[in-house]
């Protein structure tokens, strides 16, 4: 029990205590706003990209072909959705706040924090991450726009399809992963120089991201909304992954797809 809880806390501590040293160094005024903004566009458009490409390319194919995995990916996050929108039309007496308690509800930040969570239990995110980075950034991108719209109240608001799908194909990530699949199904080989050069970035991307987090936090807006979004913690952060854990176990997935799943 207590190796578990040792072994549980030098996985997730060292996360939080990057995220402290980002608030911190905004707090002291070495990193600013300006800072925060192009850091995060650094993470999203080059350094996340180029290491979800890297893993997706060094992995096997078989590992894209789990199509178990991809049901479950797809039609857990379609239900978080619902039980989300379900529970905030019932708790939220507010609705301009429902738009916005709905997603905070089902959208994590596995991009950043949940893949270096995943790094530092399994020792890398392996192939099946990049592939649900794939399926799950086109879904909440989908459902973000149809509940900001069917909310909005306003029958002359119209959803976007053309922009929607522009977002989807245009996506950095998405873009990485496909041609890292492509890449890896045509044998190609990086040239040694490109090699090093891909893990430079490989490194930069996980500190990076999470002293980004950690500068962007505002400790002073906290107290507002706070029930409605002690409730969206609730359910993104334990009743969510709890149901996913318990359906993923019961159905025989391995321990990795049961925490990347979660």
């Amino acid at each position: 029990m207590i190796d578990n809880f040792i072994f549980s806390l030098s996985s997730a501590l060292p996360i939080f205590l990057v995220m402290a040293i980002g608030y911190g160094l905004k707090m002291k005024g070495i990193i600013t706003d300006e800072f925060v903004k192009k850091a995060n566009a650094i993470v999203f458009y080059v350094a996340l990209p180029v290491k979800l490409f890297s893993d997706v390319f060094y992995s096997p194919l078989d590992a894209f072909a789990d199509y178990r995995f991809i049901a479950f990916v797809v039609v857990g996050t379609l239900i978080t959705i619902v039980v989300a929108w379900g529970v905030g039309y019932l708790a939220i007496k507010d609705r301009r706040q429902l738009g916005a308690f709905v997603q905070g509800a089902y959208r994590g930040n596995f991009l950043y924090i949940g893949l270096s969570l995943m790094e530092n239990v399994m020792g890398r995110i392996g192939a099946k991450a990049p592939l649900a980075i794939a399926l799950i950034v086109p879904l909440y991108n989908v459902s973000a726009v149809v509940i900001l719209s069917v909310l909005s109240g306003s029958r002359e608001t119209k959803i976007d399809y053309k922009g929607i799908l522009k977002g989807i194909l245009t996506n950095p990530m998405i873009i990485a992963v496909v041609l890292g699949m492509l890449a890896s199904t045509l044998n190609v080989e990086l040239p040694i120089i490109l090699e090093r050069t891909v893990g430079y970035f490989e490194v930069l991307a996980t500190p990076l991201a999470l002293l980004t987090i950690g500068g962007s936090f505002k400790l002073g807006k906290l107290s507002k909304n706070l029930g409605p979004a002690l409730i969206a913690s609730f359910l993104k952060l334990i009743l969510f992954p709890a149901i996913a854990v318990f359906t993923a176990v019961k159905m025989g997935f391995s321990s990795e797809d049961t925490m990347l799943l979660s």
